[in-house]
């Protein structure tokens, strides 16, 4: 990837940060990268402004932290809403901010190079197997479940799913509609989730 990317120092979206209560009162703002990496390619990566890398989380908690903050809806449709609306908005950023540099791969190349970008982002270990009619990815662990426990988000992971399928589908149904994302699925929630699968 271009190591000149416009994102490297600029924040590709943000979102207000809710204390962890029941009152869910605004106590900070979140600050999305997303960066070229030596060694990862392009990953995403959140900070708080005021305290810049000391503050710095992977997209397993990025996920998480959104999840917690769709806790406080008055509604349980809206916090559905709002959490494929912000899986959505991370796949077009990446899309946009990576369409010069993938413009002319493969589309198993781009949506390869995309799921590398989410895995990465969200620091778990894995193993890519690409054949003619399908791509997997076997996971080493979950990375959403590893995550919850470490943080103690751990109230927020099946919310935090749905931000995760709609993300990894809404990239491959745009780079690569002939491929099918099956795994995971938002049909039903699999947590915790061990591979990334895909067919033609």
């Amino acid at each position: 990837m271009n190591k000149n990317i416009d994102t490297q120092d600029a924040p590709v979206f943000s979102y207000p940060l809710a204390s962890g209560d029941l009152r869910y009162i605004e106590i900070g703002e979140r600050k999305i990268y997303l960066r070229d990496e030596e060694g990862k390619g392009m990953i995403f990566r959140g900070e708080i402004a005021e305290f810049g890398a000391e503050s710095e989380i992977n997209l397993s908690e990025i996920l998480l932290e959104y999840a917690m903050s769709c806790e406080g809806c008055s509604r349980a449709e809206l916090a559905a809403e709002m959490l494929v609306n912000f899986g959505e908005q991370l796949s077009q950023i990446y899309i946009g901010k990576t369409s010069n540099d993938t413009a002319n791969l493969s589309p198993v190349d781009k949506i390869t190079a995309a799921i590398t970008c989410i895995l990465n982002s969200m620091d778990v270990k894995y193993k890519q197997e690409v054949q003619a009619d399908s791509i997997a990815y076997s996971l080493e662990c979950c990375p959403l479940s590893e995550c919850a426990q470490a943080t103690g988000l751990n109230r927020s992971v099946e919310m935090a799913y749905l931000s995760l399928v709609t993300l990894l589908s809404n990239m491959i149904g745009r780079l690569a509609p002939e491929w099918t994302l099956l795994h995971p699925s938002g049909v039903e929630i699999d947590i915790p989730m061990h591979q990334v699968f895909l067919t033609r």
